[in-house]
C-alpha cells in the first residue's frame, strides 16, 4: 500500500518493477493518492495508471470513496502474468 506517497517517488516505474520480485503470486498493490499536478502534493490518477502499467501491473479496481471531496482515489493493481 502506497498511502499518499506515490507523488513523492522519483522513479515509480523502476520502484514497482523492482517490487515485483518480492510479491507473492496474486499479491495486490494499493495506491491512495490525491489528484494533482505534482506541485500540490498530488498526481493525476491517469498518470498513475499509465506508469504502474508500464511497470508490469494491471488495474483491477478503483474507488473514489476515500474522501467526500472527490480529490483522492484508491487504485488496486496486480502484476501481469
Amino acid at each position: 500500500m502506497l498511502l499518499k506517497t506515490y507523488h513523492e517517488v522519483d522513479n515509480p516505474v523502476l520502484l514497482l518493477r523492482n517490487l515485483r520480485a518480492s510479491l507473492r503470486p496474486g499479491a495486490k498493490i494499493g495506491i491512495i493518492d490525491r489528484n494533482g499536478n505534482g506541485e500540490n502534493h498530488g498526481v493525476g490518477k491517469d498518470l498513475v495508471i499509465r506508469e504502474v502499467g508500464e511497470a508490469g501491473y494491471e488495474l483491477i479496481a478503483q474507488y473514489d470513496f476515500v474522501k467526500g471531496d472527490g480529490m483522492d482515489y484508491f487504485l488496486v493493481f496486480v502484476a501481469k502474468r
